[in-house]
């Protein structure tokens, strides 16, 4: 479930490719050299899901860029979208 491409695929298709961190297009910015480029961060931590955990891309996964991305991960404890929000303002 790490690198599922259907479940990115269908984690796209329903929130789009702006990163809902920060807002930034990569299609927006780069035109058809960025459409559909947005990385997709996985709101539950990995290593806290059981063995045989199923993925709903919908509520399980989240479209954001990469700088987004790695400030969400940028310490031990990952920041929720709601803490990366708030450094946002």
């Amino acid at each position: 479930y790490e690198r599922n491409p259907t479940a990115r695929a269908k984690c796209i298709a329903h929130h789009g490719s702006a990163c809902k961190g920060c807002g930034f297009g990569f299609g927006a910015r780069y035109g058809d050299h960025g459409k559909d480029f947005i990385h997709v961060h996985h709101i539950l931590p990995l290593h806290t899901v059981e063995k045989g955990y199923e993925v709903d891309p919908i509520s399980d996964l989240v479209p954001v860029c990469p700088n987004c991305h790695a400030m969400i991960h940028r310490q031990k404890m990952a920041l929720s979208m709601e803490e990366l929000r708030r450094l946002l303002r």
